[in-house]
């Protein structure tokens, strides 16, 4: 039988100091994103970021856990969405444009990170306010960030691999 192998490099299944790792890291940045979404009332925030969180934590090597592909992501996908809905299209159907074309924006940059076209979906359903959600966006993708970094050095391990 092969070994199969997953992207930190290891025999599955995962180191367990990897998986404890990742599942404290993971709800250690999700308990902090719902109290900040609680008091702010921007839950949406929530769902996107908790893949995010996952990526990050499970598979810190890859592409898509830096903070380029993170924080650009996320914030591309912002900027599509909230430009589609300045046009006046919202709804299920503007979702799929605005999903579409971020993911299209975000491959063209090198900047793309699969949780954020649910970023754009959430923008195009809930129609929240820019001025708010933008900021309470970047700074939960950054605090997630900043979490598994933490976390990295406390294993002596690197992240991020590269920033940009």
């Amino acid at each position: 039988m092969r070994s199969v192998r997953h992207a930190g490099g290891g025999k599955f299944p995962a180191r367990p100091a990897r998986v404890a790792s990742a599942a404290v890291t993971t709800s250690f940045g999700l308990a902090v994103l719902v109290a900040v979404g609680t008091l702010t009332h921007q839950t949406v925030l929530i769902p996107p970021l908790a893949a995010t969180t996952a990526i990050i934590t499970a598979t810190p090597e890859s592409p898509l856990a830096q903070p380029r592909h993170v924080i650009g992501g996320h914030l591309l996908s912002c900027l599509v969405s909230f430009g589609i809905l300045a046009l006046g299209w919202h709804g299920p159907w503007a979702a799929a444009v605005a999903c579409g074309a971020a993911c299209a924006f975000a491959l063209v940059v090198r900047a793309s990170h699969p949780p954020a076209m649910a970023t754009a979906v959430m923008i195009m359903l809930t129609d929240p306010p820019a001025d708010r959600f933008v900021p309470l966006l970047t700074a939960g993708a950054v605090l997630l960030i900043l979490v598994q970094m933490v976390s990295s050095r406390l294993q002596r391990e690197v992240y991020p691999t590269a920033w940009w």
